[in-house]
């Protein structure tokens, strides 16, 4: 009994230690597998990331690449401008000649007129070049723009194509961190409950000696007190006596209150007695 119920105790401490062992381990994996799962999430993220700075960098280079064909084109026409400026300008200087050595009057006016459309070419050609060097500033500006946006999505490309194999080493280390620590869990817990049906055995027989252990005293007990009728008589009989003893006693009680009311009118009739022989010899 003795040996068992040390056993037990053993078994109750096994089984409790276990358990927090067990318990432990499973933090430590659902920990694991936490961070296995956010650095999965983590790295898709990332790869979309990826996916949309490259997008956005492919839509930069488009536009970049027509501003850059627009700055040419506009910067070709501000060329063939310039030199349509200096055809127009060679024709007015030799207009003004014209009209300066023209014989005629019929010379000079067609000379002016001649004159007056090269001026409004000339000017023409003038606001042109303006308006293509005010395109040519903008569009500038947003080549330096797109080439600022280019450089950083680049940048950040690159920052994150270097982020995924530290968390593909990540998620590669908590997934077999998870299976060694899902190893020990089912470990462990086989273990605890080997213990647990161990101590379920003997708490079983632990309990069966405690019932046959009752059952004996039990029936120890009823050998050596009396059965309920037993005691019922019993008590009857005592009644009985005390009841016969105590008339006795009443009995007894009685006589010798009789014995002493005899004794009391005797003293009285002898005391009277002596009181009349006292009178009658003072009289004499």
């Amino acid at each position: 009994m003795a040996s068992l119920t040390r056993r037990a105790a053993i078994l109750q401490k096994q089984k409790l230690v276990t358990a927090n062992f067990r318990r432990k381990t499973e933090k430590e994996f659902e920990k694991a597998h936490f961070i296995a799962k956010r650095s999965t999430s983590g790295l898709a993220t990332v790869q979309r990331k990826i996916d949309s700075s490259k997008e956005q960098l492919e839509d930069v280079s488009g536009v970049l690449h027509h501003k850059l064909a627009q700055q040419e084109s506009i910067q070709r026409l501000i060329e063939a401008a310039g030199l349509r400026l200096a055809e127009e300008k060679e024709a007015q200087t030799q207009s003004e000649q014209e009209i300066e050595f023209a014989e005629s009057e019929e010379e000079k006016n067609h000379a002016q007129t001649h004159l007056r459309e090269i001026s409004e070419r000339i000017n023409d050609l003038v606001n042109e070049i303006k308006q293509r060097n005010k395109m040519t500033s903008k569009v500038t500006q947003a080549l330096d723009n797109l080439q600022k946006s280019k450089s950083k999505l680049s940048s950040t490309i690159q920052k994150q194509t270097h982020t995924k194999p530290e968390l593909q080493k990540l998620i590669k280390s908590s997934k077999k961190n998870s299976d060694r620590l899902a190893k020990q869990i089912a470990s462990k817990t086989r273990h605890e409950e080997s213990v647990k049906r161990q101590f379920e055995k003997i708490s079983k027989k632990l309990k069966d000696i405690a019932i046959k252990r009752k059952k004996i005293t039990a029936s120890r007990t009823k050998k050596k007190t009396p059965s309920r009728r037993k005691v019922k008589i019993t008590k009857k009989k005592i009644r009985s006596k005390a009841k016969k003893a105590t008339k006795k006693i009443h009995k007894k009680v009685s006589k010798a209150s009789k014995g002493k009311r005899k004794i009391k009118s005797r003293f009285s009739k002898v005391k009277k007695a002596l009181e009349q022989k006292a009178k009658s010899k003072k009289q004499k």
